[in-house]
């Protein structure tokens, strides 16, 4: 009888604690996500407005070597290749559309220089074009990597400023034209 007084008590207590403690908390306070010490980046989409169902095809190619990977929405929605000629896998062609769509960059920087610093040869390593459903079309050139490897240089559209792409959907974006996703 006793050890249940004592095991009622000690609740009560701890249930006074947390309503006292959620009453003195400030709304929305709440434990960081991250471990003290770790940089929270900033996460900004290159194409901010633009939506998976906005694109009517894709082309990636490297002017290094001349490789081309091509695919077009038809009117029912179903990827088709273009280049090389075969069936896409359809898995493979959602998470590229989606790659392109959330594409990050960390930063912009307006480059004194000639773009030649930042590995426009005068193409760059990758050229990735877009063909929107309203017809317009956006591209964008990438370049070397940074000196820190977590990002690739980059010029979008006609847009004065020199972006810093993230490196892995850049490098997943290569994989693919290496090796297409095309049975």
């Amino acid at each position: 009888m006793k050890n249940r007084r004592t095991t009622v008590i000690v609740l009560g207590l701890v249930f006074i604690g947390v309503a006292i403690w959620s009453l003195t908390t400030p709304p929305g306070t709440s434990a960081p996500a991250t471990p003290a010490g770790t940089p929270i980046l900033p996460f900004y989409r290159v194409f901010p407005d633009l939506a998976v169902l906005d694109i009517a095809a894709v082309q990636l190619r490297s002017p290094e070597t001349q490789a081309v990977l091509a695919v077009r929405v038809d009117s029912d929605g179903v990827w088709q290749a273009i280049a090389p000629q075969g069936v896409p896998d359809p898995a493979q062609m959602t998470a590229l559309a989606r790659t392109l769509v959330l594409l990050p960059y960390t930063t912009t920087l307006v480059s004194d220089s000639a773009l030649t610093v930042y590995g426009f040869i005068p193409e760059g390593i990758l050229s990735i074009e877009l063909l929107l459903t309203d017809g317009s079309t956006a591209a964008i050139a990438v370049g070397y990597r940074t000196p820190s490897e977590q990002g690739y240089y980059a010029v979008v559209d006609d847009r004065a400023e020199l972006y810093i792409l993230d490196r892995a959907p850049v490098d997943y974006l290569i994989s693919l034209l290496r090796n297409p996703p095309i049975a």
